[in-house]
């Protein structure tokens, strides 16, 4: 599991077929506890990022 944000996309979290934004405020704060601060992006990485989660592929 990984935190991944972008400015127009917020934070979510990420893993094997999964995928959930997170709302501001104590889930961030508990998910960064969880799994370390975000990789920050743009929103097409972010997407990229959401993409390979999800299909295991960005194509």
């Amino acid at each position: 599991m990984k935190l991944i944000q972008a400015p127009d996309r917020g934070i979510a979290v990420v893993g094997a077929g999964y995928y959930k934004v997170l709302k501001a405020g104590e889930e961030v704060e508990q998910a960064v506890k969880l799994w370390g601060n975000p990789l920050i992006g743009n929103d097409r990485q972010f997407d990229v990022w959401k993409a390979i989660a999800l299909q295991g592929t960005s194509a």
